[in-house]
């Protein structure tokens, strides 16, 4: 945890969520906030790296015929 007690993870999507009521069409806020809620983000240093919906498809499908 961080130094407030609360994750980073949890600080950006509040944070998000705050942002788009006040711009409800922002497409890159929203994908970025889908991405954390659905993990497909990785923490490059202090830097979030948001991993693309079809190569998270394709990781998890590898994934899968790994351990099945």
């Amino acid at each position: 945890m961080g130094l407030r007690g609360v994750s980073r993870k949890i600080r950006w999507m509040r944070r998000l969520e705050r942002h788009l009521k006040k711009h409800p069409n922002d497409k890159v806020a929203r994908e970025i906030l889908e991405a954390l809620k659905e993990g497909r983000y990785e923490w490059r240093g202090k830097s979030l790296h948001i991993i693309p919906k079809d190569v998270w498809e394709r990781m998890k499908q590898e994934q899968a015929q790994q351990g099945g």
